[in-house]
C-alpha cells in the first residue's frame, strides 16, 4: 500500500469519525514526511543540474577552439605553424584548470 491510499483511507475513515484527534496527528506527520521526502528529492536533483551545467560550461570553450582550429583554411593563426599544437593544446588546458579553479574558488564544485 502506497502513501497516498493510506492517506485517503484516513481521510475516509476521519469523514466517519471527526473527533478522532489521532487521525489528525497522523495525517499531519504524513504531510510533513512527505513534504521532507519532496525537499530531498528536489536537492539532489539540484546538485545533479548543478554538476551538469559545470561540466557544460567547461566544455563549450573546448568545443569552440576546436571548431575554430579545425577549420579548413590556411590563414587562421597558428594553424600551419610549428607551435600551433603547443599553443591549442595550452589554451585548453589552461581553459578547464582556470575554470576549476574559478568554480572551486566559488564553492560551486
Amino acid at each position: 500500500m502506497d502513501l497516498y491510499q493510506l492517506k485517503k483511507e484516513m481521510l475516509l475513515y476521519k469523514l466517519d469519525n471527526p473527533n478522532d484527534t489521532k487521525i489528525d496527528t497522523l495525517l499531519s506527520l504524513m504531510d510533513n514526511l512527505d513534504t521532507a521526502f519532496d525537499k530531498d528529492q528536489t536537492e539532489k536533483m539540484n546538485r545533479k543540474l548543478n554538476l551538469l551545467t559545470i561540466w557544460s560550461t567547461i566544455f563549450l570553450p573546448l568545443s569552440f577552439y576546436t571548431g575554430m582550429w579545425g577549420m579548413n583554411f590556411d590563414d587562421v593563426p597558428l594553424l600551419n605553424g610549428d607551435h600551433g599544437f603547443w599553443v591549442f593544446l595550452g589554451l585548453t588546458i589552461f581553459t578547464i584548470v582556470g575554470m576549476f579553479l574559478y568554480f572551486k574558488k566559488h564553492r560551486w564544485f
